[in-house]
């Protein structure tokens, strides 16, 4: 499976989470957030190649590159879980309208063909 296919996969399944979060339950939030930043990560086989410079300096910017993407990561990530909050509770409450108005409606199936699609679409 590819990471882009894996990302989409983990929004889906960050959709069917949603589905059961309640957002005035300060805990449950929190969780949610948790869940959201374990999706940033930092890929250490990341490879950059340099054009000019000395052997030395190339050495001392491969050194330090890793650290600074960290810390670039990090400061992005509190906007990132704001707005992956602000579109999981747009997501809640469009299912929740959905389900006023068709009360038979399986919406974690829906979730779950379309993740079972996107695996099949990856083989």
């Amino acid at each position: 499976m590819s990471d882009e296919t894996e990302m989409v996969q983990r929004g889906l399944g960050i959709l069917t989470a949603t589905l059961s979060w309640e957002s005035d339950d300060p805990a449950a939030t929190q969780m949610f957030k948790e869940s959201l930043r374990a999706l940033v990560k930092v890929d250490d086989g990341v490879s950059v190649s340099l054009a000019g410079g000395s052997p030395e300096e190339a050495a001392v910017l491969k050194g330090v590159l890793p650290q600074v993407v960290r810390q670039v990561i990090e400061a992005l990530a509190p906007d990132y879980t704001r707005l992956l909050l602000g579109m999981a509770a747009g997501f809640k409450t469009v299912a929740e309208a959905y389900r006023r108005d068709v009360p038979d409606a399986d919406i974690e199936g829906i979730l779950q063909a379309a993740a079972l699609h996107l695996a099949a679409q990856g083989e």
